[in-house]
């Protein structure tokens, strides 16, 4: 027995296995939960509940306004509202979860087609390929989805030795996941 888990490629197969080492900013994470809320039909439909709700109050207020009248006073909470989940949340959410990472150190992810083993300070954190529901890239990262609601793996491209990791990553995440 050679020590491998089965399934996986040895260390010299370039198509069996990726490393990267990073510590994600929090910018990264903005992006993955970015991509996460656009591969959930509830993320979707929240924020184009969001997004409806901007337009309404600037139409609500906008109109009376423009034929003499005056904004009902709601106008401005619906307007709040929209800003607060459609900016406001989404940077909170990243800063958050980047403090919870940057607590944790240096992140060592190896990549192969077991899944994902993301190990840093405190621990390590295994995730067979069958717990995803896909992946999304960005222009930083790539986003492993989970299957659970805003359950995501981050990996970003610059964690990658060079182009050549990324182009094998890609590869192996095309033959374990359906991009999303």
């Amino acid at each position: 027995m050679t020590g491998r888990r089965a399934g996986t490629g040895d260390v010299g197969d370039p198509a069996g296995r990726v490393e990267l080492v990073y510590r994600a900013t929090a910018g990264e994470f903005r992006e993955a939960l970015r991509a996460s809320e656009s591969a959930s039909a509830a993320g979707r439909w929240g924020r184009g509940l969001l997004v409806g709700s901007a337009l309404l109050g600037v139409l609500g207020g906008a109109l009376p306004l423009a034929l003499g009248g005056r904004a009902d006073p709601k106008v401005p909470v619906m307007l709040a509202v929209a800003l607060l989940g459609l900016v406001v949340l989404p940077w909170w959410q990243a800063r958050y979860v980047h403090r919870r990472a940057a607590a944790r150190g240096e992140h060592r992810a190896v990549v192969d087609d077991w899944g994902v083993t993301v190990t840093h300070t405190r621990g390590s954190d295994p995730a067979r390929w069958q717990r995803m529901a896909g992946y999304a890239e960005t222009r930083r990262a790539f986003v492993l989805l989970g299957r659970a609601p805003y359950a995501v793996v981050l990996l970003p491209k610059r964690g990658a030795r060079g182009p050549q990791d990324v182009a094998r990553l890609r590869a192996l995440l095309d033959r374990n996941l359906s991009r999303a």
